[in-house]
């Protein structure tokens, strides 16, 4: 694949089925963007977030100066409302987020990349998550997310929906950390990592690549062991659109168990807690390997 940067940009980012898919995966969240002159946008010209709503929001970010739009992200939280900056730094306007694992690795490795992938959504299917799982593939790598839809209305009500999906991510890491470990010992280019923080970003299904000529796709969980990489190739490219597809609750029992054993989000931790007494936390954290 072999394009010029804006030439590519420019053809991929007028096909309605990309415009679509962007603006389904960006609805809520904070966008950010990146431009073939280099430039990163997460704000607009007035200093409000950039957000994505309709067609008219996409065709103003491609005219930004007139450089040309080559990646979309999209934040891992989405939120009540986005009208001020104010409005993606409230934690009480956070009303879902997306558990998301980042899968790092070579692309000429990409098979040992899937088996990673697997070993992930295995897990999550012995533990009741099944029918709101996707995979998406993004350069060299890929992430797997739960769709922040999975945990129920009640489950969000008491619990802050990114506390849930830092503990999911990290407590999945820690239980196929064995399995995992023994892939990095053949490829050792692979990280498999929980990379979730407030204004943590993903690449929009279907959007370019910042540096490579390939385009983000989702795929099923099903079809992993039929991947290979001439499905992100920008001029053929193979997705599975129905990605937006969840169960409600189906992530309620092991968003319980990820935050018993792991807990909040460290960061939030930090400035709402003072540490135990050093005994204290040696039993607390014997009690929460029994639970492992």
């Amino acid at each position: 694949m072999n394009y010029g940067l804006s030439d590519l940009a420019s053809t991929h980012y007028a096909k309605l089925e990309v415009i679509r898919e962007i603006l389904a995966f960006s609805r809520g969240r904070w966008i950010a963007t990146y431009y073939t002159n280099g430039s990163f946008r997460r704000y607009g010209d007035s200093g409000t977030p950039l957000t994505l709503r309709r067609l008219e929001d996409f065709e103003r970010l491609k005219a930004f100066k007139e450089a040309i739009l080559r990646t979309v992200y999209a934040s891992a939280r989405v939120y009540r409302r986005i009208n001020v900056k104010e409005d993606v730094y409230d934690d009480y306007n956070v009303v879902a987020c997306t558990p998301s694992w980042d899968i790092d690795n070579i692309l000429s490795n990409w098979e040992i990349t899937i088996k990673a992938a697997e070993i992930i959504v295995s897990f999550l299917r012995d533990m009741g998550v099944k029918e709101s799982v996707f995979v998406k593939w993004s350069g060299e790598g890929c992430h797997i997310h739960v769709h922040e839809k999975a945990l129920s209305r009640e489950a969000a009500s008491k619990f802050n929906p990114f506390d849930v999906a830092y503990a999911v991510v990290e407590y999945v890491i820690l239980k196929t950390s064995p399995l995992l470990a023994e892939l990095t010992s053949r490829s050792p280019s692979l990280k498999v990592e929980n990379l979730m923080d407030p204004q943590r970003v993903f690449t929009c299904p279907l959007s370019l690549h910042r540096t490579l000529d390939v385009v983000c796709v989702c795929i099923a969980p099903s079809d992993l062991r039929h991947f290979n990489p001439s499905w992100i190739n920008p001029t053929a490219f193979k997705h599975y659109d129905n990605w937006k597809s969840f169960r409600e609750g189906e992530l309620d029992q092991l968003a319980e168990k990820a935050l018993t054993v792991v807990g909040s989000y460290p960061a939030r931790r930090r400035r709402t807690r003072k540490h135990p007494p050093l005994d204290r936390q040696i039993t607390d954290t014997l009690e929460r390997l029994k639970k492992l």
